[in-house]
């Protein structure tokens, strides 16, 4: 793992710390966390921020040269419990199942929700931000599934999932 900037560092620096002081840690790795939670905090998440761009009734401008594996927040917490029921230790990734771009992601979101939007794609270079992100952020699962632990669920499935129980759809 090579972080890209003071984020990353910080998260790979608690990684050490927790297996420095810790005996028999348990350590997942996530990527594009969405869940209900994200609904009553300021920024929320991927998703609730495309719904709130998609009021706006001005066009998006989405990133499509990154590729993550958006993860559902309940998925991560069974596969917690699982692994702790198997008494697992070390580092796991815990990431949806499916790597797409944040673009098509965002098209997703819009084509679930029912949203007609003027959607468009971006690059890094036209939407800088000030921490630098890695261009993929998807990460294998086959080591928690070998341990035992159910598969990441159908990312469409669980955006219509979160949709429906947030009242958007």
């Amino acid at each position: 793992m090579r972080p890209l900037g003071a984020y990353g560092l910080s998260k790979l620096a608690g990684e050490f710390a927790a297996r420095a002081y810790l005996d028999g840690v348990l350590i997942l790795r996530v990527c594009g966390v969405f869940g209900p939670g994200g609904q009553r905090t300021a920024r929320g998440n991927f998703i609730e921020t495309m719904l709130r761009l998609a009021g706006s009734g001005q066009t998006v401008r989405v990133v499509q040269d990154f590729t993550a594996a958006p993860t559902p927040a309940p998925a991560i917490a069974e596969r917690t419990a699982q692994l702790l029921d198997r008494n697992a230790t070390g580092i796991f990734h815990c990431c949806g199942g499916t790597p797409i771009t944040w673009f098509d992601f965002a098209a997703m979101i819009f084509r679930l929700s029912g949203l007609n939007v003027e959607l468009r794609p971006s690059t890094e270079r036209e939407h800088r931000t000030p921490a630098r992100r890695p261009k993929y952020s998807a990460m294998s699962n086959a080591k928690m599934e070998a341990a035992g632990v159910a598969p990441m669920p159908d990312l469409e499935e669980a955006v219509s999932g979160y949709l429906s129980a947030t009242g958007r759809i």
